[in-house]
């Protein structure tokens, strides 16, 4: 009797009870299909990556005057914070097929062939992206020698935390929206496409709010 009152409370509270809440909030790690977490995890990375070198293309030195100068409202931010999807645009799309690949089928030669490609591309492509922000300095945006008041490390990753704290909540209550129906891939997207935003978003307003430029672009 009291094994049976036991299965029909675990049932109630959900997965929560047999421990595969921890899939609801961190969706990459894709319960019924082992093989696709590294590529989740993989892709994660890509995006997470690339919005925050977009947060900081779009909002860093936006407080230059010769910046400004060609940056017109929230669209020139937009068109600043694209720059870093292009290169990365065969990449995602490339591990995106190699994730659906390891969602759905078996590993078959060209599947593997697909996914040493994806990756190679992912490892050119991002490392292109970051020395393209890095290099991004003064010289190419500010009138200034340094940036007068920079953003810190610890900011960064603290904005990075909240992004995962915030992409674990939105799948969380996706899957209580679907009545505890959503499945992998859907509570995937969500999460991860609430991280990509959070991470800029959260970026924004630090990186914006840092006097790169000093005074009137005079450093």
């Amino acid at each position: 009797m009291r094994q049976v009152t036991a299965d029909r409370c675990k049932a109630a509270v959900g997965p929560g009870a047999d421990g595969r809440l921890r899939h609801v909030l961190w969706p990459a790690s894709f319960p019924d299909a082992p093989r696709a977490r590294v590529h989740a995890h993989a892709l994660a990375a890509l995006v997470v990556i690339t919005s925050a070198c977009a947060a900081f293309k779009g909002f860093y030195w936006a407080d230059d005057p010769q910046v400004s100068q060609y940056r017109e409202g929230l669209w020139g931010s937009a068109r600043a914070m694209a720059v870093p999807f292009g290169p990365m645009a065969v990449p995602l799309l490339l591990m995106c097929a190699v994730l659906a690949g390891a969602l759905r089928s078996r590993p078959r030669v060209p599947y593997r062939v697909l996914a040493a490609v994806a990756w190679t591309i992912s490892a050119l492509a991002i490392f292109v992206v970051l020395l393209g922000t890095a290099l991004t300095n003064d010289s190419d945006y500010c009138t200034a020698n340094a940036p007068v008041d920079p953003v810190s490390g610890n900011m960064v990753a603290l904005c990075l935390v909240a992004a995962l704290a915030a992409g674990s909540l939105a799948g969380w209550i996706a899957w209580v929206i679907s009545r505890r129906r959503a499945r992998p891939v859907v509570l995937y997207a969500v999460w991860l496409a609430t991280v990509a935003s959070t991470v800029v978003l959260t970026l924004a307003v630090p990186l914006h709010a840092a006097q790169a430029c000093g005074p009137s672009g005079i450093g």
